[in-house]
């Protein structure tokens, strides 16, 4: 489905294009293509499951982080050879959450990079409407 939000996406980029007079050439940012582009391939190749399974896992990691916090710190009690050990293993534990969280956010700003694409077009296509009926009317 999010294929189809790139291509809405891609759609609205090249009709917000310049055209070249007296051509049926237009145009375009080609940053902007090339980015959509990009996305696109990262959906064709899974990343959008990859994305979703990195929100699930994100949740199951900050639960699974808090709980070995309780465990490591009633294990260590009075060990303190350990305890540096046990701040290693959180250290990584933290890490791998923020890579999780930072991997959901880039996921959720692509979601709402599509949603305004396709809430820009539609709004052109309404305003395009408007100007037409406004056309007629005088």
């Amino acid at each position: 489905m999010e294929i189809l939000g790139l291509l809405d996406t891609l759609e609205s980029i090249l009709l917000d294009g310049f055209k070249v007079p007296f051509t049926k050439k237009v145009m375009v940012n080609e940053d902007k293509i090339l980015s959509i582009i990009d996305k696109m391939r990262l959906v064709i190749q899974g990343g959008e499951g990859r994305a979703k399974e990195a929100i699930a896992a994100k949740m199951g990691v900050i639960e699974g982080v808090r709980e070995k916090d309780d465990d490591i710190r009633t294990a260590m009690e009075g060990r303190p050879q350990e305890e540096s050990k046990a701040v290693d293993v959180l250290q990584q534990a933290y890490q791998m959450a923020k890579e999780i969280r930072e991997g959901a956010d880039r996921y959720a700003d692509e979601v709402l990079a599509n949603l305004e694409a396709t809430s820009t077009r539609i709004l052109r296509t309404v305003k395009a409407g408007r100007d037409r009926l406004t056309g007629k009317k005088e």
